[in-house]
């Protein structure tokens, strides 16, 4: 079967690039491919599922800004995402406080909207803070939480009314090359789809599907695990509710100074932590272990709040972030023929739209597209040769 573009990948970069794609040609032949049973079945839907505008990367602002306007308007429009600007709450020792200084002053001059609150100000609205060596809390007020599947169902559905088409269930095994190595096609489910141009926006799974081609992307797939904490009840469900952050009465998406984070869900809470120290490495079913949670993750945070001490989770899942070693900063580029979406090093929920619209422009031979909040984008600014971009400094 022949088809204008083929998309390997559902997950969330892979369905905001079939999207804009279409949204700007109507009418393509386009086949997304995925080996799940459905949108988002891959880390997508293991993700914390937060966004944030405080980056020390101007590129990664103008991401996630672009894209948490666009879900924005979805969500004003009547679609239900899950969308609750509940804030970032960055808890700082006296030493990180002076190291985020210059980012602070950058944040500041790109009116990224964000308040210091100092150590006084912080026991006041979290009793339950057992402060210790956290001299100031940086709270980000146009952050927050989402539906990871609600935002993909959106994206599918969308596809399909503009015509494009699923295979699920079906694992990329192979690719088609021309005479002059370029992608051409691919082998799925024991077929033969080729395509005018193939997208691969396979996420953690990038360099195991080009080496299928013999080609390879600096993306290393790195380990991360969740637990939910029940917080249904007493000090955990008073800590939960806390009031005085946002209009919703949350606590804010909680960072603490060890790198260990507190994400509010429903009746619960999402602990995470992404250490440094995981090597590379990807899993076909990534489970989360009862040790780590125990020795290195709830440690850090009954440090902080001892209301946590003795909790255990009531489930647990894991995943993988798709990291970019170079500058932590996702790629979008053209390589032998094939345009490759991903590197999005955990942040990829919060810039998925924006890189959407980027691929588009790369297939629709445009130099420049406007993100969701209106700014314009250079396409080629995140392509892999000529990169001149500062690393991220504020990586959670």
């Amino acid at each position: 079967m022949t088809y204008q573009v083929i998309i390997i990948g559902a997950g969330i970069l892979g369905l905001a690039s079939a999207y804009h794609i279409l949204n700007q040609a109507r009418g393509l032949s386009l086949l997304v491919i995925d080996r799940f049973g459905g949108p988002g079945l891959g880390n997508t839907a293991r993700s914390a599922a937060a966004y944030r505008d405080l980056f020390s990367s101007p590129l990664n602002r103008d991401l996630s800004r672009g894209s948490i306007a666009f879900y924005q308007q979805i969500q004003d429009k009547g679609t239900h995402l899950g969308l609750q600007r509940i804030g970032y709450l960055w808890l700082l020792t006296d030493q990180q406080a002076q190291n985020t200084q210059g980012v602070l002053d950058s944040l500041a001059a790109a009116a990224i909207e964000f308040d210091l609150l100092e150590v006084e100000r912080l026991r006041q609205l979290l009793p339950e803070l057992r402060a210790g060596n956290i001299s100031r809390g940086l709270l980000g007020r146009s952050c927050g939480i989402l539906n990871p599947n609600l935002l993909c169902r959106f994206y599918e559905q969308q596809v399909r009314e503009l015509g494009g088409k699923f295979l699920y269930g079906a694992a990329v095994s192979g690719f088609i090359l021309d005479h002059d190595g370029r992608i051409t096609g691919v082998e799925a489910d024991g077929r033969v789809f080729s395509a005018d141009t193939v997208v691969a926006a396979a996420g953690a799974w990038m360099n195991a599907i080009l080496a299928l081609a013999g080609l390879e992307a600096l993306v290393l797939p790195r380990k991360r695990q969740l637990f939910a904490v029940a917080a249904k009840v007493g000090a955990l469900h008073g800590l939960i509710h806390s009031r005085g952050f946002n209009t919703h009465g949350l606590l804010p998406f909680t960072i603490l100074p060890g790198g260990a984070y507190l994400r509010p869900a429903t009746g619960f809470f999402i602990l995470g932590y992404a250490n440094e120290d995981q090597p590379p490495g990807l899993e076909d079913h990534p489970q989360a272990e009862a040790d780590f949670f125990e020795k290195r993750l709830r440690p850090q945070v009954e440090h902080y709040f001892p209301a946590f001490e003795g909790a255990t989770p009531e489930y647990s899942w894991a995943g993988h972030y798709a990291d970019h070693p170079p500058d932590n900063l996702p790629l979008v580029d053209r390589v032998a023929g094939a345009i490759l979406v991903g590197g999005d090093s955990g942040s990829g929920i919060m810039k998925a739209d924006s890189l959407g619209r980027i691929a588009a422009g790369w297939y629709h031979g445009r130099e420049q597209v406007d993100l969701g909040h209106g700014r314009p984008f250079r396409v080629k600014d995140l392509a892999l040769t000529g990169r001149r971009l500062a690393p991220e400094r504020l990586i959670i």
